[in-house]
């Protein structure tokens, strides 16, 4: 198994150790290419940040950046 940031071989053991699942495609990614997403989720009394890990590929600016050439080349 590979990370889908920088390619390096994860072993299965390892989970949660040097690497995680992305939260969004649920591809394996290692902590050096992990970044995370903050959302709002609204609590009974108070409203909070829940922090979710995804890939360099799953990060808004490159699903926007994906989804934008993506149309483009339809026209």
């Amino acid at each position: 198994m590979k990370c889908v940031g920088c390619g390096r071989e994860l072993r299965e053991e390892d989970e949660g150790i040097t690497w995680r699942r992305c939260s969004i495609c649920k591809n394996p990614v290692c902590f050096d290419c992990i970044r995370y997403i903050g959302t709002w989720v609204r609590g009974l009394y108070k409203n909070f940040i829940n922090v979710i890990p995804v890939c360099p590929n799953c990060l808004p600016k490159s699903m926007l950046k994906r989804l934008a050439e993506k149309k483009l080349k339809e026209e």
